[in-house]
């Protein structure tokens, strides 16, 4: 079962999502609130933010700037969705009712009912955590009754 799981888990961390930090942030919404002291801005309707090959959409979103560099970014929506484009030409992308981005540590968290694709293989769990800089997932709880769920879609073969 080990096995089964690091397979999966490798099949879906081979490319790495994050916010650059030297990329533009793109935050398109029905309404914004920026905080100049406290560097937190909050949008609501209809978000989405865009960097790059990457999209995420929700209801609300608040965003965490410091020394003008985006430092949290926290999205939720019924559900919140993250896309991205990998290096491989095909897009890996997750949802759930909530999902944070920590710049500092490079990790992408979504809690409530969460899921995670790409290249045909599926992660569903209560939570799932996303190691960009060591290319570890993380999926469960090892304390909670509730299971992770995951399908792996073998790559097709291809003719010579």
């Amino acid at each position: 079962m080990f096995s089964l799981c690091a397979l999966a888990m490798t099949a879906i961390a081979e490319n790495k999502p994050a916010l650059k930090a030297n990329a533009p942030v793109n935050i398109y919404a029905d309404y914004m609130k920026y905080e100049i002291q406290s560097g937190i801005s909050q949008y609501t309707g209809n978000v989405r933010v865009t960097q790059n090959d990457l999209e995420l959409t929700g209801d609300k979103v608040i965003a965490v700037q410091k020394d003008k560099l985006l430092k949290n970014i926290t999205v939720t929506g019924s559900p919140a969705t993250y896309r991205q484009l990998s290096d491989d030409g095909n897009y890996i992308n997750a949802q759930s009712m909530q999902m944070e981005y920590q710049a500092d540590n490079n990790r992408l968290i979504l809690t409530d009912k969460a899921r995670l694709e790409q290249a045909g293989s599926v992660m569903e769990s209560d939570q799932i955590i996303y190691d960009t800089i060591h290319e570890v997932v993380i999926a469960g709880d090892e304390k909670a009754d509730k299971r992770v769920n995951i399908t792996i879609t073998p790559e097709k073969i291809k003719k010579p």
